[in-house]
């Protein structure tokens, strides 16, 4: 097999680990009317009884995991210089990457588990509900949905487009690199069993 054969072969071994719910998320016409979602109004995120919250406040140094309400993110937003907000959806992954930024000195974490909950939280942010955060760290992979649809809101939206962003994912394939870069994130990790890589992209992540 010659050069370019191979070359051929190895992009089409690529466009095979791209999947599906990332190409309908980076081809979806933002202009064109989907689902409608409910929006949160600032009482309904903080109602005494029955609030509705998107985010959970992590503390690493208590083990404690709180479900926030808006009021509750503002006042973590207040206490921390700097907080860190993760989507992803596997406990294992979000232990391993608290702990590394609580290693690192961070402990302003705030975690979301679903591309939708997510989407609303960045609508909170836009609408000045609640300030962005310092950075995110970003999974592709969330369950049946894809974290490019978040990548997309971030990159066109002026008031998050400055937020730097990691994305760190089991995504190898050079496609998801490729748009990544090209959607404005600061930098790229496959997920692996190094906890240095980690921590040495956290750092470059938080580096101004």
């Amino acid at each position: 097999m010659g050069k370019r054969d191979k070359r051929k072969a190895s992009s089409m071994s690529d466009n095979k680990l791209f999947h599906t719910e990332d190409i309908a998320a980076l081809t979806k016409d933002t202009n064109e009317p989907g689902m409608a979602k409910p929006e949160l109004t600032e009482s309904e995120r903080n109602d005494e009884f029955l609030p509705k919250p998107l985010v959970k406040i992590v503390n690493y140094k208590t083990g404690e995991v709180i479900q926030a309400s808006l009021a509750e993110l503002n006042q973590q937003m207040h206490d921390f210089h700097q907080v860190i907000l993760l989507i992803e959806d596997q406990g294992a992954f979000s232990d391993t990457c608290t702990k590394a930024l609580h290693e690192l000195g961070y402990d302003g974490v705030q975690l979301i588990t679903q591309v939708l909950e997510a989407e609303q939280h960045l609508d909170d942010i836009v609408s000045n509900l609640t300030e962005p955060p310092a950075a995110i760290i970003l999974d592709l992979g969330l369950g049946m949905d894809s974290g490019f649809s978040l990548l997309r809101k971030c990159h066109a939206e002026p008031k998050l487009r400055e937020v730097p962003i990691l994305v760190w994912t089991k995504h190898t394939d050079e496609l998801s690199r490729m748009f990544s870069d090209y959607l404005g994130v600061k930098d790229f990790l496959v997920k692996s069993g190094d906890p240095q890589k980690l921590r040495d992209a956290l750092k470059r992540l938080m580096i101004v």
